[in-house]
């Protein structure tokens, strides 16, 4: 819109405002959603939420008082998108910062364990004919009521653009006042961006971060993985390639492939400099790609690149997109790259993206996602033979399926040959080497071995946040505590949004007898998501081992009343007649009466060791040992088993896992 407009804009204002219409909207407490407008109010106020945060409120607000399951969330808010089940677990987090408490301490979303969310709060249905003031006001706005601050959320710059200033006047001034807010609003907008353009200039010595998001469709009944994540891909690699840049792996970015992904948002979660956010249009067999480079700290546009491009060949094309934006930016930012070759590896578009597919899925951590996971990378490799990283990928994911499965040995030994096969094929497989490197520490103990791998991993792919994850947490158990620490860092660093590596982070502190840190990095994790069942277990644990026994059962029955424990009654009265000894018992009577093949026989004796039980515990530990269970690697670290140390019988298991 030209300022020649801005005059004629406010005076349509000014003649829609005389028009009586019907309002609807949602009222709860000191709030009014209209769904309508995309808008809540508190006390009158706007207050800023991100698109899908606010069709995730919309979506319990109209369904209040009832059950809506983290299934149906999905389907409703994110039908068009490939997103993770914790995109639901943050969006309801911002909300519950956003809403607040209400006047009793109450929260307006309850947690409903495992199943989803309530919105608990009175919602009342309101129908009224309105005068809307210049768009701004309602006519029944009350100036006596109180405007408290609106409340605080993850998305404070948005807020501030929102928050505009809310006046009431009578309606024959509003042509003037609507005049002079244009006129005056229009100076000020000349002066800002004046002053934007005069300090983004960008210090050339400065290493600059960015985020390349996944691209988004025009037409969402047209979508393909293959060009939203398989050019943003492209660009992560020919972008990383360019000195004084840090570039956001794909790992951190494919959560943001909602179409509604607000860019700016997604550059804050991040912690970037930079985000290059770009559509795509697929049509009489071209591709047209549309992107913006956005600086995160003035939300100002710095770069656009169009280009329309035959799309017959999906890789020359990424290719060439990827080569023409890197060339902009370079030229921007007087950077050198290297121009790699794009590392898809194969030749075969339909193999590439069954490859994407089991990717995406791996990502997810569940042993379902990663058993379906399996089941595409073995239709790529039957597409394509030769495909090292179809190879790779296949086994990280039976890796992850055998950790949470009932047949970890099975899939170890598939998952050894799929790796093996890798990096035959290409000896230099930087993912190859990550996963072999895990594999000789989660089935072989080979923790020499495992070193080596990772060490070479991270030479071939320095910016790879898991292969850091992985190499923390061999340090850890291998008692290199500082150097495991810092090696957690880079990894949260590469992706801080990852929960995955904030929680590994978590337990390598506690490890290295930091309590107070780990304490608060699990709480930080279940703030985000509060069904993060792992989260709870070990924050008690770190409690218990830190000898602070009303924490510890503070935590544990929120850990109960969560999962909908059958014996929360049970635990309560233990409590209550032996302290948190009793409550220790209980726990553990309750596991050995449903002892099978599957038990957990590492977890037992941590239990045992802190009740005191010292027969037991080594009892455990041998069957541990005997079981190949993985967090048997921890043994030598582990806190609980201080009182275990100076015995014989200690030091032949460290031995017979390997860790002396």
């Amino acid at each position: 819109m030209s300022f020649g407009n801005f005059p004629n804009f406010f005076l349509d204002f000014s003649e829609r405002e005389m028009n009586g219409e019907e309002k609807h909207f949602y009222q709860f407490k000191s709030f009014r959603l209209d769904v309508k407008e995309r808008q809540l109010l508190h006390h009158n106020l706007p207050v800023a939420l991100t698109p899908k945060v606010f069709d995730v409120l919309v979506a319990l607000v109209e369904r209040g008082g009832h059950l809506v399951e983290k299934d149906e969330l999905l389907k409703l808010v994110w039908a068009d998108s490939f997103v993770e089940e914790i995109n639901v677990a943050r969006s309801v987090h911002t909300l519950r910062k956003v809403l607040g408490e209400d006047e009793n301490g109450n929260k307006f979303i309850e947690t409903v364990a495992k199943k989803g969310y309530r919105f608990v709060a009175e919602v009342t249905e309101v129908s009224e004919l309105l005068a809307v003031v210049g768009g701004f006001l309602p006519t029944d706005y009350d100036a006596s009521l109180p405007t408290p601050d609106p409340p605080t959320t993850a998305d404070a710059s948005d807020l501030a653009r929102a928050a505009a200033p809310i006046v009431s006047k009578p309606k024959q001034n509003s042509r003037i006042i609507l005049f002079t807010v244009g006129f005056l609003s229009a100076i000020f907008l000349i002066g800002l961006l004046s002053f934007n353009f005069q300090s983004s200039s960008t210090n050339p010595n400065k290493i600059k971060s960015i985020a390349v998001l996944p691209l988004k469709p025009i037409n969402t009944a047209n979508r393909d993985e293959i060009y939203e994540v398989g050019i943003a891909d492209s660009l992560i690699l020919r972008l990383g390639s360019m000195k004084g840049f840090v570039v956001r792996p794909l790992s951190a970015i494919r959560q943001y492939a909602d179409i509604t992904q607000d860019a700016l948002a997604a550059g804050r979660e991040q912690k970037v400099d930079y985000v290059l956010a770009s559509n795509y249009q697929i049509a009489d067999g071209k591709i047209r790609i549309t992107a913006q480079l956005f600086n995160v700290s003035n939300g100002q546009i710095e770069e656009a690149y169009k280009s329309e491009k035959n799309a017959n060949n999906i890789f020359a094309t990424q290719d060439a997109i990827a080569g023409e934006v890197g060339n902009i930016l370079s030229a921007r930012f007087n950077a050198v790259s290297n121009s790699p070759a794009a590392k898809r590896g194969t030749t075969n578009e339909e193999a590439y993206r069954l490859y994407l597919q089991g990717r995406n899925l791996t990502f997810n951590r569940t042993g379902e996602a990663a058993r379906k996971a399996v089941e595409y990378f073995e239709q790529a490799i039957k597409l394509d033979p030769n495909y090292a990283l179809a190879y790779s990928g296949m086994a990280h994911a039976l890796i992850m399926s055998g950790n949470l499965g009932n047949l970890p040995r099975v899939e170890y030994e598939q998952a050894k040959q799929a790796v093996t096969t890798a990096l035959e094929l290409d000896n230099n497989l930087a993912e190859g080497y990550a996963v072999r490197g895990e594999l000789k520490f989660t089935s072989e103990w080979d923790f020499a071995g495992e070193e080596k791998d990772l060490l070479r991993a991270v030479e071939l792919e320095p910016n790879s946040d898991l292969t850091h994850e992985r190499y923390a947490f061999y340090l850890a158990v291998r008692g290199h505590f500082d150097e495991a620490i810092a090696e957690s860092k880079t990894a949260q660093e590469i992706n801080p949004n990852s929960l995955q590596h904030q929680q590994i982070g978590a337990v390598i502190l506690y490890l290295a007898r930091h309590y107070t840190e780990a304490v608060t990095q699990f709480k930080q994790i279940i703030e985000v998501d509060e069904n993060h069942a792992t989260a709870y277990s070990w924050l008690f644990l770190v409690f218990d081992v830190k000898g602070d026994d009303a924490a510890a059962y503070e935590w544990f029955l929120k850990n109960q009343k969560r999962t909908n424990s059958p014996h929360l009654a049970a635990f309560q009265t233990a409590y209550e007649t032996s302290g948190w000894q009793g409550v220790r018992q209980k726990k553990f009577e309750l596991e050995k009466l449903n002892e099978n093949p599957s038990t957990n026989h590492y977890g037992m004796a941590r239990q045992c060791a802190l009740l005191g039980e010292k027969e037991q515990a080594f009892e455990y530990l041998n069957k541990a040992v005997e079981k190949h269970q993985g967090q048997m690697t921890m043994l030598n670290v582990e806190p609980a088993f201080d009182a275990l140390r100076d015995d014989p019988r200690f030091d032949e298991l460290v031995r017979r896992v390997g860790l002396n």
